[in-house]
């Protein structure tokens, strides 16, 4: 290739507008509230993805604009303990096939260390994956293994749009469990002891699917508790909703500093 042809290229490439899909976790609906919205597809009506079942999760997807920026709003997700993680996939795919170009995961997580406070967000560094990742193995075999790898450039851009946006976060390892129980407190110990910081149910099926198709991805966790005996409480989903919905303007805020980043 020439060096007039290459220029070209990459003036084409940079010429061409971001568009970032976010996936909202429990109780961060009310995300997409302050968007333009053009269009609405429900997961029922998505191949292959299938309707929610899981509270929090409304199970649609919202395209449109925020501040005059694309974007697309994913509220909620298939989860492994559906045994629809496979959903996630096909999900990821479709959102690639209209047009996105950068992936946002948000995910309600637990704390597995004390310093770290509900309504905090951890920017994820690595992801420890303790589900079964057999399901991300399609029948070809020329397919690649499924792959764990968060972008550079994106998880930068993440941490200075939160930094702007005057949302205090954390930098953190994201363990992905398999749920739909919460980990109890043997199990808290031995995640703080595998360098975990953060404990959630989702996340991994969704880098997974970005990875196969070289669609930058991201995850900023919302800490929506602190794990079983770090606190005396006894976890509910009721509070992880909770702190999810009082958590939306913050993480809104991160999405708008986000797309002036990109």
């Amino acid at each position: 290739m020439g060096a007039r042809t290459g220029s070209r290229l990459k003036a084409a490439k940079a010429a061409t507008p971001a568009k970032l899909a976010v996936v909202a976790g429990s109780g961060m609906g009310a995300l997409a509230d302050q968007a333009t919205v053009d269009r609405r597809v429900p997961f029922a009506d998505i191949d292959g993805v299938g309707a929610c079942t899981v509270a929090g999760h409304a199970g649609e997807v919202r395209e449109g604009t925020l501040d005059g920026r694309s974007c697309v709003w994913v509220l909620g997700r298939r989860h492994g303990y559906e045994r629809q993680s496979a959903a996630m996939l096909r999900l990821v795919d479709w959102l690639a096939a209209r047009g996105v170009t950068h992936l946002l995961v948000t995910a309600a997580a637990g704390a597995l260390r004390q310093s770290l406070l509900p309504g905090e967000i951890v920017v994820a560094r690595d992801v420890i994956d303790r589900q079964n990742r057999r399901w991300s193995q399609a029948p070809r075999a020329d397919r690649p293994e499924a792959r764990l790898a968060l972008d550079p450039g994106l998880v930068a851009a993440l941490e200075c749009a939160a930094t702007r946006a005057g949302v205090a976060w954390h930098r953190g390892t994201l363990v992905c469990g398999s749920g739909p129980a919460y980990e109890t407190a043997a199990e808290v110990r031995y995640l703080q002891e595998s360098a975990g910081d953060v404990a959630t149910m989702s996340a991994a099926p969704e880098v997974i699917a970005a990875n196969r198709i070289g669609l930058p991805v991201a995850i900023a966790a919302l800490v929506t508790n602190p794990g079983t005996g770090i606190a005396p409480s006894v976890l509910s989903h009721t509070e992880v909703l909770d702190v999810g919905q009082r958590s939306v303007g913050q993480v809104g805020a991160i999405v708008r500093q986000l797309l002036v980043e990109l």
